[in-house]
């Protein structure tokens, strides 16, 4: 598989990213050992032939240059494989992200509908406390608002903790 092929593989999970990393890093060191290898038998057949210094000189540069080749070669599997494995969690942050965005949002909501039903249910106290006219009216009144509050609070904490 060449490095244009893996660029087009796209991780879902986290086990699907580390594993294409993992054959990539793989599939890198066997390019590099089986190309430093090549490059090794054809340097030793150069040395063996050469029958001046310039030529071994020139053999040594080109075995330099062989060998540098093989470790880009390397290298751009494994940044192919890298990116991909960097895609893949700036895709999961950006999830998380906009979960913890929605769930602010969600949560503000609560809170408002929350002091507002608090609020209503305040109001609604007081008005029946001075319509009341007697101990038992106000007291009706109180425990009203104080199922109201209740009711409020709950709707609040649902709200809050269910998407």
């Amino acid at each position: 598989m060449g490095t244009e092929d893996m660029g087009t593989q796209k991780a879902q999970t986290h086990d699907e990213a580390r594993k294409l990393l993992d054959e990539a890093w793989a599939r890198a060191g066997k390019a590099f050992k089986e190309a430093k290898k090549q490059a090794d038998v054809i340097y030793d057949e150069a040395k063996k032939m050469a029958v001046d210094k310039d030529a071994r000189k020139r053999a040594d540069e080109a075995h330099k240059e062989a060998i540098e080749e093989a470790k880009k070669t390397r290298d751009a599997i494994t940044n192919v494989a890298l990116a991909t494995f960097s895609e893949f969690w700036e895709k999961q942050k950006q999830d998380i992200d906009d979960a913890a965005a929605r769930d602010k949002e969600r949560v503000a909501l609560a809170e408002k509908t929350y002091k507002d039903a608090k609020k209503q249910a305040d109001a609604d106290r007081k008005a029946a406390r001075e319509k009341a006219v007697d101990t038992r009216a106000r007291d009706e009144a109180d425990a009203a608002h104080k199922e109201a509050g209740k009711q409020a609070k709950k709707a609040y904490e649902d709200s809050k903790y269910t998407k």
